[in-house]
Parts: structure tokens; C-alpha cells; sequence
């Protein structure tokens, strides 16, 4: 029965990672024979689908992500720039638990680690999701203000706003060229420019891009020298930023004692878990080595959480 057990659970994993990279593969190729990236074909699909609701709609905000029953899963897949729709993405996680848990099952049969392997695995794909996300919206906010110089550029030259995002999709660099992508499509399918960008501050969540829309709006609603403003703004986001860098610099050290006083302890428990599983059994198995396990987590939690309250940048 046991083998049996393994054999299914290696197939299951097998087949869940075949079907992900199948479906990857196949949008990346669909992608590069539309002559467009996969994100795009993608998200082409689902706007054609809903072209005639959004040309009733007063917004013009496309279902996927201003719709009534908005998916945060879709939505945080989308900004991280993952081809995965959420039931893909599930699929992932419950295949990575499963790895894990075999490996755990194989080298201590059935015991505490086996769970806790899987519950590992099922976050894993979750936690790479958020620091992708992160990561693509720091690029946003770095690259941002070049786009808004670059608006502020074409608009001086006589064009319209939405006329000036085709230079941002020419000049500027990815993950800004491809939302504004995305943006100037919307608007060639009739939604207004106010609400493009405000579908594109949904996707990406950028307080910077939101700045952006405000004064956008607030030129069409009153009038005003918008080039200037949109210069005057960049201007002042790259000051804020190059602010928050030093501070970031000053912190480096709190923050990276803060990460090796967190993880060391943990690692150096799971590598002695795995090499040596009985020295660390009665931790497990008896009410005071639990004692002493939810005691060391709390002080674990307390020290991270006030070295981080200590060195967060605002």
C-alpha cells in the first residue's frame, strides 16, 4: 500500500507540473505567432469578449478587473506578469505540496514533518507570487517618472494624452511600455483615458500612478498647464525616491540582522531535523518540548516584527 500511495502521489505532481508548462508554453507560443507577448494575447481574449458590455458600460473598465465579482488571485497574477489564470495557479501550489510531502514522507514515513512539507510547498508558489509582484512594481515606480516626462514631451509636441502613450510603449522600458500597452488598447476600444489609467492603477496598485491620475483628472475637469504639472511631478518622484534609497542604505544593516536572526535558527532546525530526526523528536512528541517550541516562535515573531517597525521606510 505504501508504494502504491508513492506512485500516485509522483503522478499526480507529474501531472499537474505537465499540464502547467503545457499551457504556458502554448500561450507563449500563440504570442509569438500573433507577433505580440503572450500577456497581451491573453488579455486580448478577454477583452474581445466583453467589447460590447464595455461599450455600454459608463466607465468602459474591462470585467476582469473592475467587474462585481473582481478575483484578487487574477489580479495579483496579472501585476506580477504571470501567464496563469488562478485555477492554473492553484493547481501549482497543490502540486508543489504534494512534492514536498512525499519527499517528507520518504525520508520520515508518516509523521509531524509530512504536513508541515506540504503546507510549505502550497505557500512556496504563493510567497514567489507576492515577491514577483513587489519586485515588478518597484521597476513601475523607478520607471514612471520617464514616462511622465515622456507624456509631457508629446503633449508639447501637440498631441493628445492618449496620443502620448504610444511614446511611452516606444520609449520606455518594461513593466511601464507594457501597461501603458494595454492602456492605449482600451482606449482604442472606446473606455476613456481616466478610466485606462485607473484599470492600470487596479492591475499595478503603484500610489505614484494614482498621484498621476489625480492630476490628469483634475486638468480635464479645470484646465491647466498639464506638461508642466506632469514634469513638475516626475521631478519630485525621483527626489522621493532618491530619499528613500539613503534611507534604505542607513537600514541595510537592522534590516539584514533582522532577516539572519529570523531564518538562521529555522534553517539550522530543519537541516538538524532532517539529518538527525531523533535528537529533535521529543520537541514533537512531548508537552514541554511544545512549550518550547511556541515559546521560541513568539520570540522569534516579537524581534522581527519591532526590528522591522524600527526600520520601515514610510
Amino acid at each position: 500500500m505504501p508504494s502504491i500511495a508513492i506512485v500516485v502521489a509522483v503522478g499526480a505532481a507529474l501531472g499537474v507540473a505537465l499540464v502547467v508548462y503545457g499551457i504556458v508554453t502554448s500561450n507563449r507560443d500563440q504570442g509569438l505567432e500573433t507577433g505580440v507577448g503572450a500577456r497581451v494575447t491573453y488579455r486580448t481574449l478577454a477583452d474581445v469578449r466583453e467589447q460590447l458590455r464595455r461599450r455600454f458600460e459608463p466607465t468602459g473598465a474591462p470585467v476582469w478587473v473592475a467587474g462585481p465579482n473582481t478575483n484578487a488571485l487574477a489580479r495579483d497574477l496579472a501585476s506580477a506578469d504571470l501567464q496563469l489564470r488562478p485555477y492554473e495557479f492553484r493547481m501549482l501550489q497543490v502540486g508543489v505540496a504534494l512534492a514536498l510531502a512525499l519527499i517528507a514522507f520518504l525520508r520520515f514515513n508518516v509523521s509531524f514533518a509530512v504536513p508541515v512539507a506540504g503546507v510549505i510547498g502550497y505557500v512556496l508558489p504563493a510567497f514567489y507570487l507576492r515577491n514577483r509582484r513587489g519586485h515588478r512594481l518597484r521597476q513601475f515606480d523607478d520607471e514612471l517618472p520617464r514616462a511622465m516626462e515622456l507624456i509631457a514631451n508629446s503633449m508639447k509636441a501637440g498631441q493628445s494624452v492618449a496620443q502620448s502613450f504610444s511614446a511611452v510603449v516606444e520609449n520606455a522600458g518594461p513593466p511601464v511600455s507594457e501597461e501603458f500597452s494595454l492602456a492605449r488598447r482600451e482606449i482604442e476600444l472606446g473606455a476613456s483615458v481616466e478610466s485606462a489609467l485607473g484599470n492600470m492603477e487596479k492591475r499595478m496598485g503603484s500610489s505614484d500612478l494614482r498621484l498621476m491620475i489625480m492630476v490628469i483628472t483634475i486638468q480635464h475637469a479645470v484646465g491647466g498647464d498639464l506638461p508642466a504639472i506632469l514634469t513638475t511631478l516626475a521631478d519630485t518622484m525621483r527626489q522621493r525616491r532618491e530619499m528613500r534609497e539613503e534611507v534604505l542604505a542607513a537600514t541595510a544593516q537592522s534590516r539584514a540582522s533582522s532577516v539572519i536572526i529570523t531564518l538562521l535558527p529555522l534553517a539550522v532546525a530543519a537541516f538538524g531535523y532532517f539529518v538527525l530526526p531523533d535528537y529533535f523528536r521529543p520537541l514533537f512528541t512531548n508537552f514541554l518540548g511544545w512549550v518550547i517550541l511556541i515559546f521560541a516562535a513568539l520570540l522569534l515573531g516579537t524581534g522581527t516584527f519591532i526590528i522591522r517597525r524600527i526600520t520601515a521606510v514610510q
